[in-house]
């Protein structure tokens, strides 16, 4: 009797150890955004808490029914820092897109953009990669990667303030 115990405590201990292995795969997922900045981890819904895009589009540079913002913002609505990526609606497709230094003149394909509200620093995007992976037109589910790094808007060419590396999106659009 007490070989079938200590075997029923074995199996007990080995289910519970693999139910716990792929519960830590799904907590890896629950982010709708990730990344590492200046290597801190980084972890994100949008501001409502979800993967859905928010159309809080303030900026008239990316008018919404040209671009798809998806926010990241840690902690939610009130949270901090923040990173939005605009797609643009004709340009959502796989493939690499160089995120350059912003201009209004002349709006990319695709945009990126830190906004940490610690610091007194207004953050400018200097260059950067944004690699869309996979794009469900069924779903409306875009996934991808980025990475980029942001200078003193009032010195562009001084140090970079925040390297954002390691970074991952999933999200669902609208049309």
């Amino acid at each position: 009797m007490k070989k079938i115990s200590a075997l029923f405590l074995v199996l007990s201990l080995t289910l519970f150890s693999c139910s716990s292995d792929s519960n830590s795969d799904s907590n890896s997922s629950q982010f709708a955004m990730t990344a590492k900045i200046n290597g801190v981890t980084f972890e994100a819904n949008n501001p409502f808490g979800t993967n859905l895009f928010s159309d809080t589009n303030i900026w008239d540079y990316f008018p919404l029914e040209d671009y798809v913002l998806l926010q990241g913002r840690q902690g939610g609505v009130w949270g901090n820092p923040e990173i939005n990526l605009w797609l643009k609606r004709s340009d959502i497709a796989v493939g690499t897109y160089t995120i350059g230094q912003e201009t209004f003149s002349t709006p990319p394909s695709h945009f990126i953009d830190l906004i940490d509200n610690a610091n007194d620093v207004s953050e400018h995007t200097k260059n950067g990669t944004i690699v869309i992976t996979e794009v469900n037109t069924s779903t409306k589910i875009v996934k991808g990667t980025f990475e980029f790094y942001t200078v003193n808007e009032l010195d562009p060419m001084g140090p970079v303030n925040f390297n954002v590396t390691n970074g991952t999106f999933r999200y669902k659009y609208q049309d």
